[in-house]
């Protein structure tokens, strides 16, 4: 029996989501019901720098692959 990457990777993915998506939310929460400016600021840049770990999660087998020459299957 093999040990199958592309399947773990899809668990990997989906719990990365979970945790960006709790991260999301306690951040909104947190800029909606904060007065400190800097701890705003502070959320803002940590809903940025989630959403761009999404974007590379997703879009990084598949430079990888255009980049290989092979074939997307994840």
């Amino acid at each position: 029996m093999a040990f199958d990457f592309v399947e773990l990777a899809g668990y990997m993915k989906a719990v990365a989501v979970l945790f960006a998506t709790l991260s999301i939310v306690f951040a909104g929460f947190t800029l909606a019901t904060s007065r400190d400016a800097a701890q705003r600021e502070e959320w803002k840049d940590i809903i940025a720098g989630v959403l761009i770990g999404l974007v590379l999660l997703y879009l990084a087998p598949i430079i990888a692959a255009q980049l290989s020459g092979g074939s997307y299957c994840g």
